[in-house]
């Protein structure tokens, strides 16, 4: 299924809806085959209320999934927020240090953010974190940790750095973590199983104009793909066309690289 995230949202759409039509196409002709239309006209004064049931429990389930998940997705990109954040704070408040230890924050501020945006997010799609972004950011824990409270005039501000620290590492972590969990198999079974009866339920339903039945019955298949889609892109967020992309962390580089050392 990956192999859909690295195509534009629409064709992936189109070419799962088209399988998913002819797939349900091919069962309902076999299943009514033998069915007479006046057999099934009986089901629809009973069967309408039972499929009423199930497309209210289809929905309340689906629109819990996709709240919870694009809740998590929104949560992700703003910790991404806060973490470009604290780097130009850090970045910003090292100049209140002497030069030698400004510069050594300065550099490895640089060198973490261009290796995330350069190598860390494409390891993200597979779950991973960077080696060497992972190196940078140990060292730029270790400068702080360093730090002592005689070699600087402001202490407030190297209180406010420590702060911003240990919320840096909070954010990578979320940042991280993100990458590398999914949405429970058991999840994705309930969903896909609850797609399934949905659509065969329309299986005892007739209609004397037959082209019309299969109109609504494509429509209802593009919805349940559409939105089943959707989830699956929300849950892998840093993988595919529609990824986050480390947009929170360019500005960072053009704003860095315009200050005088």
């Amino acid at each position: 299924m990956r192999i859909f995230l690295e195509l534009p949202f629409i064709v992936s759409i189109l070419i799962l809806s088209a399988v998913s039509i002819t797939i349900f196409f091919i069962a309902e002709k076999l299943i009514r085959k033998n069915i007479s239309h006046d057999s099934l006209i009986e089901n629809h004064e009973v069967g309408g209320f039972l499929y009423n049931a199930v497309c209210v429990i289809y929905a309340v389930l689906m629109a819990f999934v996709v709240f919870a998940i694009w809740n998590n997705m929104d949560a992700t990109t703003s910790k991404i927020e806060g973490e470009a954040n604290n780097l130009l704070n850090l970045y910003y408040d090292s100049r209140v240090y002497p030069d030698s230890i400004k510069n050594e924050i300065q550099t490895t501020i640089k060198e973490y953010v261009k290796q995330v945006i350069d190598d860390e997010w494409k390891s993200m799609a597979d779950g991973k974190s960077d080696e060497e972004a992972q190196k940078s950011f140990i060292k730029l824990n270790r400068i702080y940790l360093s730090i002592k409270s005689s070699d600087v005039t402001n202490n407030e501000v190297l209180s406010q750095s420590l702060r911003n620290m240990q919320e840096l590492r909070e954010y990578r972590r979320h940042r991280l973590l993100s990458s590398r969990q999914n949405m429970p198999d058991i999840l994705w079974i309930v969903l896909i199983l609850s797609s399934v009866v949905l659509i065969a339920f329309t299986f005892f339903f007739s209609t004397r104009n037959k082209w019309h039945l299969h109109v609504m019955t494509a429509f209802l298949v593009f919805v349940s793909v559409l939105v089943l889609y959707l989830i699956y892109v929300m849950d892998h967020p840093f993988v595919g066309k529609e990824a986050i992309k480390p947009d929170a962390f360019q500005p960072l580089i053009n704003i860095i690289n315009r200050q005088p050392k």
